[in-house]
């Protein structure tokens, strides 16, 4: 297993475990209201679906073999520092009553998504290209 593997399963398994936490915080919410926060919801779900993402795309990267290891590090940071950001957004969303993030415009939960897309812009860009230059 490579660094740029390592990486993506530790990214993965992290956001795994993230997206668990914040199940017993939206569970809870549940109780009380039948929809909880969005942001909750995404924080939970989106966290668990990066997680499977990512280690998803370790094995994407073993037939990636066009990339040089700089390269594939690169695009293998990109995308754990993607889905931390996107978590970060979601969390911040949450915590700040956000309703509707395009709506209400929210400046940290802007900065953190904007960082979060054009890194995994970057990740995605890198492993596609990989893997159709292999």
């Amino acid at each position: 297993m490579n660094l740029s593997e390592k990486i993506l399963i530790i990214a993965g398994v992290l956001n795994l475990a993230y997206g668990s936490l914040t199940g017993f915080p939206y569970a809870l919410a549940r109780k009380k209201a039948e929809f909880p926060s969005r942001y909750l919801q995404a924080a939970h779900i989106g966290s668990l679906m990066q997680g499977a993402m990512l280690l998803g795309l370790a094995i994407a990267f073993r037939y990636a073999i066009a990339l040089t290891d700089t390269l594939a590090l690169t695009g293998a940071w990109a995308l754990a520092v993607s889905s931390a950001f996107l978590a970060l957004k979601d969390t911040a969303n949450w915590l700040q009553g956000v309703k509707d993030e395009f709506q209400d415009n929210p400046p940290l939960g802007k900065a953190l998504g904007g960082i979060g897309v054009l890194s995994n812009l970057v990740g995605i860009g890198v492993i596609v290209y990989g893997v159709l230059a292999s």
